[in-house]
């Protein structure tokens, strides 16, 4: 692919100053090699809001024909830029910057930037799947319950001690979580995948979790076996658990080998479910507290969700993971 015109789309935030000094080396790359190849950049700085809210500006990306994004951020960020884009052509190339990076690690992305920077030449484009959940898309993991009231937690954690890593406050609120506000939802599952009668899991949980990628929050696995390119959502859904029962497995999620504890529902393979479209919803009609790529969404009483499959096209190594 000949690139001549990239949009950089660049959270400063992310990762505790890896995003500040990403785009240190972006500058450096952009008056070296970048230069020397005839590409041009257009760098923009995200904001929450308006029109560098980083959706906006991969919306524009779209519109003024560039021929690439590049993203330096987390996953909160490739998420955002994923919803300006999709259904569209225009590529991503991922810059890791934020704590976790669940959906670069995916892809194989290396961690020094000067190495994906590289991508564009010495890389491949690859089209990956997508979720959709009520009409935004998340590229690595959706989540309801336990998850969802760490992260939330975890979040209002950032204001106060921003720093600290964001794999440490994550635990923090893990174990607040555990000791002094573990509630239990009660929720079904509708897995559809055009079937006239849905098989349906029901009862209290401790989270279910919608995985496109094998891991969340920078440290658990908790779908080892999801590919970002098989075209069906792995669904982990973990039944109702004592707090101690929770502490003494969670070095198991860490390595992604929890799949045969009872407390997991898997098929006969020791596979976990997975579905092209699902419903999750509460029963009693409540909102149900929820993650997306590690950023929260307003609660909602039901979650309609389906897979889009290799709708986003992405910079990886020649050589790819999956």
């Amino acid at each position: 692919m000949e690139v001549e015109r990239v949009m950089g789309i660049i959270n400063l935030r992310a990762g505790l100053g890896r995003g500040k000094k990403c785009y240190q080396k972006l500058v450096k790359w952009i008056n070296g090699p970048a230069k020397e190849k005839g590409i041009r950049a257009d760098v923009f700085f995200t904001e929450k809001e308006g029109e560098r809210n980083a959706t906006n500006l991969a919306k524009r990306a779209v519109k003024e024909r560039y021929d690439l994004i590049l993203i330096i951020g987390g996953d909160g960020t490739i998420n955002e830029v994923a919803n300006g884009v999709v259904g569209s052509e225009i590529p991503l190339l991922i810059v890791p910057a934020g704590n976790g990076n669940d959906f670069a690690r995916a892809l194989g992305i290396p961690k020094k930037p000067e190495k994906a920077f590289n991508l564009i030449t010495e890389g491949r484009i690859e089209p990956v799947d997508l979720g959709k959940v009520n009409g935004r898309v998340f590229v690595n993991v959706f989540g309801v319950g336990f998850d969802a009231k760490i992260t939330q937690y975890a979040e209002s954690l950032k204001e106060k001690w921003r720093f600290l890593p964001n794999t440490f406050l994550y635990l923090v609120a893990l174990l607040r979580e555990l000791f002094l506000k573990l509630d239990y939802l009660h929720l079904e599952t509708k897995i559809i995948n055009g079937r006239k009668f849905p098989e349906a899991l029901v009862g209290k949980v401790t989270l279910v979790s919608i995985a496109n990628g094998p891991t969340c929050g920078g440290i658990f696995k908790l779908a080892p076996q999801a590919d970002l390119k098989d075209g069906l959502l792995d669904i982990c859904w973990i039944k109702k658990t004592s707090r101690l029962r929770i502490f003494r497995f969670l070095p198991k999620v860490r390595k992604g080998t929890h799949l045969n504890l009872p407390e997991v529902r898997t098929h006969l393979d020791e596979r976990l479910p997975r579905a092209k479209s699902l419903i999750i919803l509460s029963p009693e009609k409540e909102a149900l507290p929820c993650q997306m790529d590690g950023e929260i969404l307003p609660a909602e009483k039901e979650y309609r969700i389906s897979l889009l499959p290799k709708t986003l096209k992405v910079f990886m190594p020649k050589t790819p993971k999956f």
